[in-house]
């Protein structure tokens, strides 16, 4: 197997958090490799490091120079196959940093150039909510559904589905309302696309926790819900299990949200300026539209009548349930304006 590029790999110790997060989103593997000045290796940070510490409460714009692991796993170059192998499995990792005699990254493995991963199917039910209007992409959606149009050269919708039957959950449930034809005689049962779907049908806007209520006789076991105008290739396993062991009724999949100030702000005490930060950029965790959720959750949501997750997240949070945040570091799109579904259609080829 020929070398590869190793640009978007490889970073050094001042890369701060947020800079590893965009990085792991743009290069897709969910790992970075630290190296020196002379390209030695140093250690390796991954989406789940990344995870951790902002979960400890870090500040995103901290280095990662003290917060990496040094105690990595890496080979050289002429380790044998059965051992890299071996590698793989005992120790649960899918990426490998390869070395020169000299300690130098030349290349690195992942699991799949070894080990054929097909990970078992799972019976955890994926509500993909795909009723909305789509009113900001008009004239797109004019005639045709948001999860219908096609990012690449397949609809979003497609996507969303393959993404979670490469982790094993084959179990489909997708909300429809609007132009809901186009989207069952796409999909139909949907073995075509190697899983079963069944479809939710909304008569009127219920939100996206009112149609999990519709949806309540399917959803007998820790269940997944999704947007249907996400694009992510996160890793719905680990979100699966970062919700189970967190004891947590609900997870929400978070982002990190940066705004820039384009001015000068200064804090005035009275009418003392007592300082100036020149353009600041504040950072802020926002849902990403994803969620892991308990079937008992479903007795906090009334019968047939709107009800959006905001809603279910503050009562749930009222009534001391717990809500756990799971920090998504892999690529993430919301399909939500125009603009975005350019820039998802430019992205798409290099990500999935």
């Amino acid at each position: 197997m020929g070398k590869r590029e190793l640009n978007n790999i490889i970073v050094n110790e001042n890369t701060t958090i947020i800079d590893a997060m965009r990085l792991i989103d743009q290069n897709a593997k969910g790992i970075l490799i630290l190296v020196d000045n002379d390209n030695r290796i140093l250690g390796t940070i991954t989406d789940g490091d990344i995870r951790r510490l902002i979960l400890e409460g870090k500040s995103v714009t901290l280095p990662i120079r003290d917060l990496y692991n040094r105690a990595c796993i890496y080979v050289n170059e002429d380790t044998n196959v059965n051992v890299i192998k071996r590698y793989f499995i005992e120790n649960k990792i899918k990426f490998i940093p390869v070395v020169d005699r000299n300690q130098k990254i030349v290349d690195y493995y992942e699991i799949d150039d070894f080990i054929n991963y097909n990970t078992m199917e799972k019976d955890n039910p994926v509500l993909i909510m795909a009723g909305g209007l789509g009113t900001r992409l008009r004239p797109l959606t004019d005639e045709i559904p948001k999860p219908m149009l096609k990012v690449g050269n397949k609809p979003i919708l497609q996507t969303i589905i393959e993404q979670f039957r490469e982790f094993g959950f084959t179990n489909i449930l997708v909300s429809v309302n609007y132009k809901a034809d186009i989207i069952e005689n796409y999909f139909r049962d949907g073995k075509d696309f190697g899983v079963s779907i069944k479809y939710i049908k909304e008569t009127k806007r219920l939100g996206t926790a009112g149609a999990i209520k519709l949806a309540e006789q399917y959803l007998n076991r820790t269940f997944f819900v999704i947007n249907g105008d996400i694009l992510t290739n996160v890793n719905f396993y680990n979100l699966l299990q970062h919700h189970q062991s967190s004891k947590a009724l609900m997870t929400i999949g978070s982002r990190i949200y940066e705004t820039q100030v384009p001015y000068g702000v200064l804090n005035v005490d009275e009418s003392c300026v007592t300082s100036l930060h020149e353009k600041p950029v504040y950072s802020y965790v926002v849902s990403g539209g994803i969620y892991v959720l308990n079937p008992e959750i479903i007795k906090h949501i009334p019968n047939n009548e709107y009800f959006d997750i905001t809603e279910l997240i503050n009562k749930l949070v009222d009534n001391n349930e717990k809500v756990s945040s799971f920090p998504i570091s892999d690529y993430w799109m919301d399909i939500g304006k125009i603009e975005d579904y350019y820039k998802a259609n430019d992205d798409v080829h290099k990500l999935f």
